[in-house]
């Protein structure tokens, strides 16, 4: 049977890029009705014959795995993705990997294949993150399973997400797996942090480098029995007062051209992450969570007006109580149920005019209560997740120069979803059925036009229902195919509604995005005992996407944005990864994206266009060597044909940067001495906002 299996898959693999465009086309033709009657029909006839097919086995019961991972270990609950069965193309980022280095979020995920970071300035500026062609509204962020994601404000700001809570990053392309209340065209990134493990864990690091940036982190972790109690603490602060020609928007000018120091970009943030969890038994758990963070920050002008003082202070804070309940009744069902509560609030200052349309100086109040719940039921032959989540939502603007201030805007939003992994020929073959039901509420009254006058409220409802299917093939121990084909939907935010008189100019008319993602792609992980070549790894994956009513940003002369639907849009492209550890000392790993977002626009001028803010190509290679406790990397990224301008009239400079880095351990110390963009070459990921030349950095960790 697996031979035969072997060679109709064999077979089939010439055919699969075609199968996937023409379900796209027919999904497309059939409509949602259609699509989701056909989904109803397979759910229910496929499991049917399984069962025949299969003989009943008894359930068994998923206990709590720890897996040694490098220097860390990594705990495995209730309600985590189970990345052994999922088919969604992934990756993961471990501790080791960014621990006690000078970096934020951003400079970490952009060195990974399908991804695309944008910054307006160096460490600690906004930043986010684009997968797959995706733009940053369509890619969903999490903490612990959390949604950063708001209905304010679409995308998130990587910069807001302190490293030192951190353990670890998960990356889904493209499909999202059900563990998630809300699913995206571009992927999910969940950022999990810090767990308790058994004993006492003590670690401080410190660190200082250019433009007088400095960080301090402290992490303390002490399980002696059932009670266990976990404290990280950070800060992290600079000048970013890095040296740029300023062309003063006047390109082929050279004449007013003058190098000068970035004026009004410092940032002072601080976060503090606390855990207290108790095991009742061996299946009942119960942690209380919190996580705090604060950020100060200046807000230059695109003309590095020395005059400007804009500034935007965030502070956020997020509560939550998990219960696992695992091993329940004859079925030995497993659950996590979680209640959780966000308050956010930014504090937009710039009474000068300097940065967007008028004066301003406005605080906005996000607050959102949530409740989820996971159950999982495992057997021999499948796993049957159901996903049930609620969020309410407030969004609270308040004008704080005297005038008029509008109503908040209330976000409703009720998540069912339901996935089904089906192990077949002795768990080689995984094939992967799920759909989620969304029904979103909006009262509508916080919408402000650029001079100051409420906008009339409105009342929105929406609900969708999101098909997905995957599978995931294990002919040979060391390769593996993967295949995906899903459907999504996206509602407008609120920022994108009403926008927020400084950057960006709101939009009522505004639709929901619909379309399709596919994806198929294969892993090969092979190793050997040998000093030539010990492991080797390559994943590669194509992808698609059709796109209906997408939203996109346009921007005036006067860089001031607007988001607006565009009829179609057509993203596909292939990633690449490679990993070899080869001569006992030395690893080499690299990557490497080519996509082709195109936008189908009615509008002639626009249509065929590349998608503003894309790059075609990226490319990223390192290589590093370790011998003993010494460590040394040097790396390269280049990113090649990106447009600032929906029209493509502006396109960005191709980007190439070096960077090099050692390390020491001795004994519980670690020396980490770090060089950034070695060329000291200047860029822009978004127009007239430079990134910083070449840097240094130095820290130090101790860890008892």
């Amino acid at each position: 049977m697996r031979r035969l299996s072997l060679l109709f898959l064999y077979l089939c693999m010439p055919q699969l890029k075609r199968f996937g465009s023409k379900i796209i086309r027919n999904t497309k033709k059939m409509g949602q009705k259609r699509f989701l009657l056909m989904s109803i029909l397979f759910f229910s006839i496929f499991p049917t014959a399984t069962l025949i097919a299969e003989t009943p086995q008894e359930p068994v019961t998923l206990e709590t795995v720890v897996v040694t991972a490098g220097k860390l270990e990594e705990t495995f609950q209730t309600g985590d993705v189970d990345r052994e069965q999922t088919p969604a193309v992934f990756s993961v980022i471990k501790r080791e990997e960014f621990e006690a280095k000078m970096e934020n979020l951003s400079e970490v995920i952009e060195k990974e294949a399908g991804i695309q970071v944008r910054q307006t300035g160096g460490l600690g500026s906004f930043s986010t993150v684009s997968l797959r062609g995706a733009s940053s509204d369509q890619v969903m962020i999490f903490m612990d399973g959390i949604l950063l994601n708001d209905g304010s404000g679409g995308g998130v700001n990587l910069s807001n997400i302190s490293l030192s809570d951190v353990e670890a990053i998960e990356i889904y392309r493209g499909t999202t797996p059900i563990n998630f209340g809300k699913a995206s065209i571009g992927g999910v990134v969940n950022i999990r942090t810090l767990r308790s493990q058994k004993g006492l864990n003590v670690s401080a690091s410190a660190g200082y480098g250019s433009f007088n940036t400095r960080t301090l982190a402290g992490f303390v972790n002490h399980k002696p029995d059932r009670w266990d109690y976990l404290i990280s603490a950070g800060y992290l602060s600079s000048d970013n007062d890095f040296t740029f020609l300023n062309d003063n928007g006047t390109e082929w000018n050279k004449e007013d051209d003058s190098w000068e120091k970035r004026n009004n970009a410092q940032f002072d943030q601080r976060n503090i992450l606390t855990k207290v969890g108790f095991d009742f038994t061996n299946d009942l758990r119960i942690d209380l969570v919190n996580q705090w963070f604060s950020k100060d920050q200046g807000l230059p002008s695109w003309n590095n007006n020395k005059e400007t003082k804009a500034r935007l202070d965030t502070d956020r804070n997020i509560t939550t109580l998990r219960l696992a309940a695992n091993d329940i009744g004859p079925y030995h069902f497993n659950t996590s149920t979680r209640f959780n509560f966000l308050c956010k609030e930014e504090e937009y200052d710039d009474r000068q005019g300097h940065i967007g349309l008028g004066i301003q100086h406005t605080k906005y109040i996000t607050t959102r209560h949530g409740a989820n719940f996971f159950l999982e039921w495992l057997t021999e032959t499948n796993t049957l997740n159901l996903m049930l989540d609620m969020q309410k939502e407030r969004y609270d603007p308040e004008n704080m120069l005297g005038s008029s201030t509008p109503e908040e805007s209330i976000r409703n939003m009720f998540s069912v979803g339901l996935q089904d992994n089906l192990l077949l020929f002795e768990g080689r073959l995984i094939v992967t059925p799920a759909v989620r039901y969304t029904s979103i509420d909006d009262e509508l009254k916080s919408g402000m036009t650029w001079l100051g006058a409420t906008l009339e409220g409105t009342s929105r409802h929406e609900d969708y229902i999101t098909p997905q299917i995957g599978m995931r093939y294990h002919p040979l121990d060391w390769f593996i195919l993967k295949t995906n084909v899903a459907k999504y939907v996206r509602e407008p935010s609120f920022f994108e509604l009403f926008g927020d008189r400084g950057f960006f100019l709101g939009n009522t008319d505004l639709k929901a995005e619909e379309g399709v993602n596919f994806d198929a792609g294969f892993e090969i992980k092979w190793f050997m005992a040998n000093d030539l070549v010990r492991r080797f790894s390559c994943n590669v994956a194509y992808f698609r996407s059709d796109v209906d009513n997408l939203i996109t940003r346009a921007y005036d002369s006067r860089g001031i944005g607007k988001s607006v639907n565009i009829s179609e849009a057509h993203i596909e492209g292939i990633e690449a990864e490679i990993n070899v550890d080869f001569l006992k000392y030395f690893r080499l790993s690299g990557n490497a994206t080519w996509q082709d977002p195109k936008n189908r626009s009615q509008i002639k001028a626009f249509n065929g266009k590349k998608l503003s803010g894309r790059f075609e190509k990226a490319y990223f290679g390192r290589i590093e060597a370790q011998y003993e406790t010494f460590k040394m990397y040097i790396e390269k990224i280049i990113e090649k044909g990106m447009y600032y301008d929906t029209a493509n009239l502006l396109k960005a400079k191709d980007k190439e940067e070096v960077n090099a880095g050692i390390s020491w351990l001795f004994q519980s110390l670690l020396f980490s001495l770090e060089a950034k963009n070695l060329g000291d070459n200047q860029y822009e990921d978004f127009n007239g906002y430079p990134l910083p030349g070449r840097s240094y950095f130095f820290s130090l960790r101790y860890s008892l």
